[in-house]
């Protein structure tokens, strides 16, 4: 699962395909929930919202998109499907073609979602921070979709939700250290290619492959990315040796990883 992000306090500079590239940030709807406009870029959570990458006429453009797909066709107010939509941050590679918040999406609105990185929990309470090591941007692929509310008392506090679900796949060896499961994770002509229109289900299915990438690092933080409540950068800091990319046992099966400094 990825149920946690962290992103740049400014748009990072994205080279891709061997080509720099230029994003335009757009500015919100003035329909959009007011949840839109909360400068945070850590520890952010399932209905928060994050800064997302789409291709618009052969330009990235970065647009604020709650971390949770309600699809279009949700029928109720803001309150009711934001508690039915709370667990759609991801999106199975499985099951995307199949169910009903996503199949849509999938073939017609993909979506990259650059981050520093993003914590798992091998184990209850003891998070890690994956990211690269060098600290370059980290394109996750995901889906988006825009629903608006149909009710009077909704329209005060912004009617609409711009949303995206993360999609993940089966993890890659140093991943399946801590999850079975993983952020789809993108890297140069394939980043651009999911932005592309017009692809086919079996183009899109040759996408979901386990990331792989010597560059990704992980390491024990403090237990200050469990409260949602808390954005600094405090989930970050770590409080224990990289996990090493040599191996392949799960770190919960492992001993505590020694402590910085001893």
């Amino acid at each position: 699962m990825c149920g946690r992000l962290n992103q740049f306090a400014k748009l990072p500079a994205l080279s891709l395909a061997g080509r720099a590239l230029r994003v335009e940030r757009r500015k919100a709807s003035a329909k959009e929930d007011v949840r839109s406009k909360a400068p945070s870029v850590h520890n952010l959570c399932p209905t928060d919202y994050a800064d997302v990458l789409t291709m618009e006429e052969s330009e990235l453009v970065a647009t604020r998109m709650r971390f949770g797909l309600i699809p279009s066709w949700a029928k109720g107010g803001k309150a009711e499907v934001n508690k039915k939509f709370r667990l759609t941050f991801n999106a199975r590679s499985e099951t995307i073609f199949e169910l009903a918040s996503y199949r849509h999406s999938v073939m017609q609105r993909r979506c990259l979602v650059p981050v520093t990185g993003w914590h798992e929990w091998p184990d209850r309470g003891k998070p890690y921070f994956i990211h690269n090591a060098d600290g370059s941007p980290l394109l996750l692929a995901a889906i988006w979709d825009v629903w608006q509310s149909p009710l009077a008392e909704d329209q005060a506090s912004g009617p609409m939700h711009t949303s995206m679900s993360v999609v993940t796949t089966p993890p890659g060896r140093y991943m399946a250290k801590f999850h079975d499961r993983s952020p789809l994770v993108l890297d140069d002509e394939r980043a651009l290619a999911w932005l592309s229109p017009g692809q086919a289900k079996e183009e899109l299915q040759s996408f979901f492959q386990p990331y792989e990438s010597e560059l990704l690092e992980a390491y024990r933080v403090s237990n200050a990315s469990l409260l949602p409540q808390n954005k600094s950068a405090e989930s970050l800091v770590p409080i224990s040796s990289p996990v090493p990319q040599m191996g392949d046992v799960p770190v919960a099966n492992e001993n505590e990883t020694p402590e910085l400094g001893l």
